[in-house]
């Protein structure tokens, strides 16, 4: 360490003269200040970008991927046998590998769930189609098997038939499909060992809801292909509530949202669609129904129930259905944050601002790009769009969810046609050959 002499800065004699010498030691004092600041800064590294790649790490494309607030869950082949890895999201650091149970991951990788302390791995999917008269319909595919880790040591907990419908970190709600794709049965598990707390036998169901009480599942709502209702107790499986299918129709385009304290029921036919309100302990009790001549697609927006109609949407009292507020050309909403809204065009990259779900005010101008998914407590929504002065790259905004306003944060290489995610300030792309892991501010 170089020391610099300032001489005797002790209080001088009562016979010395102090006045020039005050003046010399304060210059030598700013002189030495100067210095240290200089040298200071000069050793002080630069700010790091809000956007930039923090790490990467080998990877087929289409691999198996899911994130959680600090981890990412990867699923790769090494050496020829299918491992799911657990890396720190921030550093890249691997928490844990392990390969995967036998049978699953041998096909096209299927997507992976983390909730409650679970890592949910579907097993090769199967295949239903719907008919209608001579012609199929439609198609969908379900997993016919399910293994479940530990979310922190990848331990296999159980593995078994069905889908998970519901979760907490005690227990999981599984239902298994018939080769209609139609649910058969449901049980509740312990979510640890996979031992059976309760099962009960269904028939010709196509849809389970789940009302909950808080964070809590507190009751299940199954609907059949029929259109016929049932309100079961979540902690024992038990019936409460029930209606019989209403005697008209196959049933098959009937879907059904609940919205409180309420079950609204969707049937769309060739004329357009009608929208049905019931009370949820009492499924038989019609509240009020609208008559649409559109398709319609109806969410809870709390404290209002939103209806996505193509070029508009509508806000209703869920009390009555009467309307409180709409919005045209907007193809669709979100619900992002209590009582905010994400109402998007149907442009591409669509046009995103920002809804007071109970008036239907925007608020703030809004931005370009397609939204990110984002946890709770973010604050912000992550936009991806194209550069409009650099084709090759990708611009990434953040919206925010409290003032409406959109700050571009940075560019990266091109996302174009790449599965894309992203959680708190980590974007992850799948690009050729890697995984890519990004801070993004």
């Amino acid at each position: 360490m170089t020391v610099i002499d300032l001489g005797d800065v002790s209080a001088p004699p009562a016979d010395s003269r102090p006045p020039a010498p005050a003046r010399r030691s304060r210059r030598v004092a700013a002189g030495v200040a100067l210095l240290c600041a200089v040298t200071l800064g000069a050793a002080a590294p630069a700010p790091e970008p809000p956007v930039r790649e923090l790490w990467s790490t080998d990877a087929a494309r289409g691999g198996g991927t899911a994130l959680t607030a600090d981890t990412l869950y990867l699923t790769r082949r090494t050496g020829g046998q299918p491992v799911l890895t657990a890396f720190e999201l921030a550093t890249g650091a691997v928490r844990w590998a392990r390969p995967l149970p036998d049978g699953f991951g041998d096909g096209d990788p299927a997507p992976i769930r983390v909730a409650d302390g679970m890592v949910r791995l579907p097993g090769s999917p199967r295949v239903v189609e719907f008919p209608a008269g001579e012609e199929p319909q439609g198609w969908f595919t379900y997993p016919g098997e399910l293994a479940v880790l530990d979310a922190a040591t990848g331990a296999q907990r159980w593995r078994m038939s069905g889908e998970i419908q519901a979760s907490t970190r005690e227990s999981a709600l599984l239902a298994d499909r018939d080769a209609r794709g139609e649910l058969r049965a449901m049980r509740l598990v312990d979510a640890h060992t996979g031992d059976i707390l309760w099962d009960r036998a269904l028939a010709h169901v196509r849809e389970v809801l789940i009302q909950y009480a808080g964070d809590r599942p507190a009751r299940i709502v199954t609907v059949g292909g029929t259109g016929e209702i049932t309100v079961h107790r979540y902690a024992d499986g038990a019936p409460v509530a029930h209606r019989p299918a209403p005697g008209h129709g196959t049933g098959q385009d009937t879907v059904a949202t609940i919205a409180g304290e309420q079950l609204v029921v969707t049937s769309t036919d060739r004329l357009g669609a009608t929208i049905t309100a019931y009370r949820l302990d009492d499924p038989a009790t019609r509240l009020w129904s609208i008559r649409t001549v559109r398709a319609t697609l109806v969410t809870d927006c709390r404290p209002v129930l939103c209806l996505a109609r193509g070029a508009e949407v509508a806000g209703l009292d869920p009390a009555t259905g009467a309307s409180r507020w709409l919005l045209p050309g907007k193809a669709g909403v979100d619900p992002v944050a209590p009582g905010r809204l994400l109402a998007y065009s149907d442009a591409d990259p669509p046009r995103e601002v920002l809804v007071d779900a109970a008036t239907g005010r925007m608020i703030g101008d809004g931005g370009t790009g397609w939204p990110m998914p984002s946890d709770d407590s973010a604050g912000s929504r992550v936009l991806l769009r194209a550069s409009r002065t650099d084709p090759a790259r990708t611009v990434i905004s953040r919206l925010d969810l409290d003032t409406g306003r959109v700050t571009d944060a940075g560019t990266v290489e091109s996302t174009e046609g790449l599965d894309c995610d992203s959680t708190g300030r980590f974007l992850v792309c799948q690009r050729p050959g890697r995984t890519v892991v990004t801070a993004i501010g």
